[in-house]
């Protein structure tokens, strides 16, 4: 893990725009792989929690607005599985579900044609729905061949397929409802009293019952509602919608690799060049973080009072950066170097990387974390097969991975 000399002088390294470091290697100076001090893995699984983890993770990055961060949650020093279970799938390859998404104690998956939800509690199987197929796949994450997950709001269990926009009834995954049969191009945003789908080159925002209540010309993968305002990213333009009537509020030739994230006042995207803030109001920019040669930034995720960002040089090891929000424009906290990693998601005191584990076979991936403040390791999760993100709860969590092994983990 960083050192404190090394700490120190993150704090030292400009992140102003036009800053950079020359040449393709890391900016991160810290050189040694991160080692977490207890690692955990599937096979040690229980019966089951005595006490289930609190709160929710209804989609995959937590909430409208992107941030992939749930405050006020505290997690276990070294947490052990309290069950395992292996989702059944139609796919024979890597990529047989999604990652999950929680809500009132039921845990949600898609595979190729279906949802699958499971008991919080124990993680025996509630219902399947019936084909609902093909899931969506690519949009959630920076995996072209990820399964989209589900997302859970009033009610109802939204998953996108290649068929439209399906709705099921979280209690027992009847369909509810069917948007299409136009393809769904992205992850849907769910809010208080509907849905925004990215479909085919537009945007449609739903109401609770599926009936549209407006089309705008844009293309997204997952779009971010803040403030009243739907944000975009295509291929060429970031755009702004109002969220109640889809009117064009702004657009900004800036453009993110994947989704933004919009909090606070903020657009955040991450993308080939720098980490970018536009304001979410007018769409003008407010600061960038470009460390040059070519570097790419993955979608970040953003808490309270830091920005955590992959920087991936290309030719040299990826590093998972902690930018302080409180400088503007921000500064490094710490970094820790990443092979091939993700920034997952944030809580409470806590960020999780993805990163692969070289004992592992095939694409096996490791889930770590870090402490907020000093970017220390404290534990992992390790298994054989590819992790997905987690659905991060309140003294716990669920894990899965690719070839469908689920995970309940909380404190021992």
């Amino acid at each position: 893990m960083p050192s404190t000399t090394r700490r120190t002088f993150l704090g030292t390294l400009a992140a102003s725009a036009g800053a950079s470091v020359a040449g393709c290697s890391s900016s991160c100076p810290d050189d040694d792989d991160p080692t977490p001090s207890a690692v955990f893995g599937p096979d040690d699984a229980g019966d089951g929690f005595d006490t289930v983890p609190g709160g929710s993770w209804p989609a995959p990055q937590f909430d409208a607005g992107n941030t992939g961060y749930a405050p006020s949650r505290r997690l276990p020093e070294s947490p052990t599985a309290h069950w395992e279970t292996t989702v059944s799938t139609p796919e024979t390859d890597v990529n047989a579900v999604s990652s999950p998404t929680v809500a009132n104690g039921t845990v949600y998956l898609a595979t190729g044609d279906q949802v699958v939800a499971l008991a919080l509690r124990d993680g025996s199987v509630r219902w399947r729905s019936d084909s609902i197929g093909p899931v969506a796949t690519g949009t959630a994450t920076e995996d072209e061949d990820d399964i989209v997950p589900p997302v859970v709001a009033g009610g109802r269990v939204h998953l996108a397929t290649e068929n439209g926009l399906v709705a099921l009834d979280a209690d027992d995954g009847q369909t509810a409802w069917r948007y299409g049969p136009s393809t769904t191009a992205g992850v849907p945003t769910a809010l208080d009293d509907g849905v925004v789908v990215p479909a085919d080159d537009r945007v449609v925002r739903l109401s609770a019952d599926g009936t549209e209540e407006w089309t705008a010309e844009v293309s997204a993968a997952a779009p971010a509602v803040a403030d009243g305002t739907v944000v975009a990213v295509g291929d060429e333009e970031t755009v702004a919608l109002d969220a109640a009537t889809g009117d064009r509020r702004w657009s900004a030739s800036r453009t993110g690799e994947t989704y933004p994230v919009a909090t606070d006042g903020t657009v955040y995207l991450g993308s080939y060049g720098g980490l970018t803030a536009l304001s979410l109001d007018g769409g003008e920019e407010l600061w960038q973080v470009d460390r040059g040669g070519g570097r790419n930034f993955s979608a970040p995720v953003v808490t309270d009072d830091t920005i955590y960002v992959v920087e991936r040089p290309g030719e040299a090891a990826d590093a998972t950066f902690a930018f302080d929000r409180s400088t503007d424009p921000p500064e490094p906290r710490w970094c820790s170097r990443t092979t091939e990693g993700a920034v997952a998601a944030a809580a409470g005191e806590h960020v999780f990387t993805l990163q692969p584990n070289d004992e592992g076979v095939g694409r096996a991936v490791e889930l770590l974390t870090f402490t907020a403040r000093f970017g220390e390791v404290t534990w992992g999760f390790s298994t054989g097969d590819r992790v997905l993100s987690p659905a991060v709860l309140n003294g716990g969590g669920v894990l899965a991975t690719h070839r469908g092994t689920v995970v309940g983990f909380g404190g021992a």
